[in-house]
């Protein structure tokens, strides 16, 4: 594999690499699953242990008057003392370690403007790359760093900030956060083949998203892209400006909580909103990865099982399952069960003309399925719907 880019160092978006690490040695060989990583790209921001206190962990600081800015960025992940990361970093780090082992692994702190240092090895693959965020602010002294950014207003609200209101009210992020700091600087890469363009933008908030689109408004970058991955499994921390500035014809969240405990009632409803709004075109297509998904009930069922194997002594017959045997097939108890199937998978395809996406549903011969192309003349930016081709 070329490279693993991970956007933060929030565990739901690398912890998942880790258990690829150790399926490699699952009992079941059809879970196993290998990967040689030549290169990992990150934020550079490492989370300390859970008992350090939010002004240190994520690093060390420098502050100059209201402003303060973590100097403790992280290149080589590997260098990193154990005792300087939380448990899902460590976790990340073993995974590491064990693939360097293989083969090196090349480490790399992503910032803006890194696309072209960092993505030379896809120089012959016709696409352009760019690192459009985290940007880094550097004190007057010179020091340089990643802002410490603070709490928002509490949420979910009707009637978000616009950008001047941004400007002009930069003192309503209050404190020093550490979630919002991690999030806010995710890694913001923006991908073109032929006439599309793809941003991906990590877990982005308000914030965040206000210096982007300052700098868009600026000139300094260019967020229009025809794909945009909604940041942050679509929060209510959001700038409506920011859609704007991105003016996506195809939304794709990626969303879906894991249970009561831990709900976040993502995607929220203003930002379906504002995504709908601030679309190039009319009708634009808005994907919610969790709503392609549906349950079905089972009923009272008993675990499955592979085989019946006679007991070399002439005992009782065990049902194997993964490998292990059940002796006693009768204490396995059975439960009430449901089966969920998920179609979560947006998928986008482009030869650089023309554009795919599509989803599966339940059924085999059944999709959603849409496509756009390059406008006639050249000169418009917006593609234009086309037909979709079943065969």
């Amino acid at each position: 594999m070329e490279c693993v880019l991970v956007s933060h160092g929030d565990a739901d978006h690398f912890a998942r690499l880790v258990e690829i690490k150790d399926s490699e040695t699952h009992e079941s060989a059809r879970k196993r699953l290998f990967i040689r990583p030549r290169r990992v790209y990150h934020n550079g921001l490492v989370k300390r242990p859970s008992d350090t206190r939010e002004a240190l962990s994520l690093g060390p600081t420098a502050t100059e008057g209201e402003t303060t800015v973590i100097t403790g960025l992280e290149t080589d992940l590997l260098a990193v003392e154990n005792s300087e990361m939380n448990a899902p970093f460590v976790m990340w780090k073993r995974a590491l370690e064990a693939y360097h082992a293989c083969s090196p692994v090349e480490f790399l702190r992503l910032q803006k403007e890194d696309g072209e240092k960092a993505f030379s090895f896809l120089a012959d693959e016709d696409l352009d790359l760019e690192v459009l965020g985290p940007i880094p602010t550097t004190l007057s002294d010179g020091t340089s760093g990643l802002k410490f950014l603070g709490e928002p207003a509490k949420g979910p609200r009707v009637g978000h900030h616009s950008l001047l209101d941004a400007e002009a009210e930069r003192d309503r992020f209050t404190g020093m956060s550490a979630s919002h700091t991690i999030n806010g600087h995710s890694v913001v890469l923006r991908v073109r083949y032929g006439a599309f363009r793809f941003l991906f933008a990590g877990d982005l908030n308000e914030e965040s998203e206000t210096e982007l689109a300052e700098a868009h408004g600026r000139g300094e970058v260019d967020l229009r892209s025809e794909v945009l991955k909604v940041p942050h499994h679509g929060s209510h921390d959001f700038l409506p400006a920011f859609m704007g500035a991105v003016s996506p014809v195809v939304s794709v969240v990626s969303s879906g909580d894991e249970s009561a405990r831990t709900e976040h009632i993502h995607p929220r409803a203003t930002l379906m909103g504002a995504l709908g709004r601030h679309s190039r075109v009319d009708e634009p297509l808005i994907f919610v990865t969790e709503l392609v998904a549906f349950f079905a009930r089972k009923g009272w069922v008993r675990p499955e099982f592979h085989e019946l194997v006679e007991q070399e002594d002439g005992g009782q017959a065990a049902l194997v399952r993964d490998g292990r045997a059940v002796v006693d097939p009768d204490a396995v108890g059975s439960f009430y069960a449901f089966e969920r199937t998920a179609f979560g998978l947006v998928r986008v395809r482009t030869d650089g003309e023309r554009m795919l996406v599509f989803t599966n549903s339940g059924q085999a011969d059944l999709k959603e399925a849409y496509a756009y192309s390059i406008a006639p003349d050249g000169q418009d930016d917006t593609p234009v719907p086309d037909s979709v081709s079943r065969v």
